[in-house]
């Protein structure tokens, strides 16, 4: 980013914050207007619906960015000191530690019927180079991929939430502020407010 565009994003920045700190002082003014009254009314309501859809969003990103861990850590077994992927071969998972090996899925409480050739799987070792366990770490990855597609709308439904709160609040109870605002701009100074 270059540094133009780094001094323009916080100018704008700064901007944005002067708005709301001119929003607290405007409602902390005494003998206001009924403009300035009814701006200070609609900016605290413009302020709290937005900070709290977007704690209710974040809570909510929280929460599915724990579920997206979650399940991809669900197979697993707790005590495994070391995992290698290995494929399904000819009924049977080919693998490699050092050597080339085989090991019979129902030797890990996989069946060979649910798994085609070409089948990933993670397996898992004990400390003596023993396999443990193993998963099918193609529906782990479906798994994943699913999760992570279930946080990306969430996302994309909070960013178009946010546009249309931002659009609604600016024709309806946000309007007196807006309305406000631009009085203010258009006599080119802020009126007097007490100090923050």
């Amino acid at each position: 980013m270059s540094k133009s565009n780094d001094l323009t994003l916080r100018i704008r920045a700064a901007r944005g914050l002067d708005v709301v700190r001119l929003g607290f002082r405007l409602n902390k003014k005494p003998n206001k207007t009924e403009e300035e009254s009814m701006a200070a009314k609609a900016f605290l309501k413009t302020f709290w619906s937005t900070l709290g859809i977007v704690l209710l969003f974040t809570a909510l990103l929280f929460a599915l960015t724990g579920y997206v861990m979650a399940g991809v850590s669900s197979g697993r077994p707790k005590n495994y000191a070391e995992s290698r992927t290995g494929r399904m071969e000819n009924g049977q998972i080919r693998y490699v530690k050092n050597e080339l090996y085989y090991i019979a899925p129902e030797a890990i409480g996989l069946s060979a019927d649910a798994l085609p050739d070409g089948t990933r799987i993670c397996l898992y070792f004990d400390e003596n180079g023993h396999v443990i366990a193993g998963e099918n770490a193609d529906d782990r990855s479906r798994e994943t991929e699913r999760r992570v597609i279930l946080v990306g709308i969430v996302v994309g439904a909070m960013a178009i939430t946010l546009l249309v709160f931002s659009i609604v609040a600016g024709k309806t109870f946000g309007k007196p502020w807006i309305r406000w605002l631009k009085s203010i701009g258009d006599a080119g100074s802020v009126p007097p407010l007490p100090p923050a």
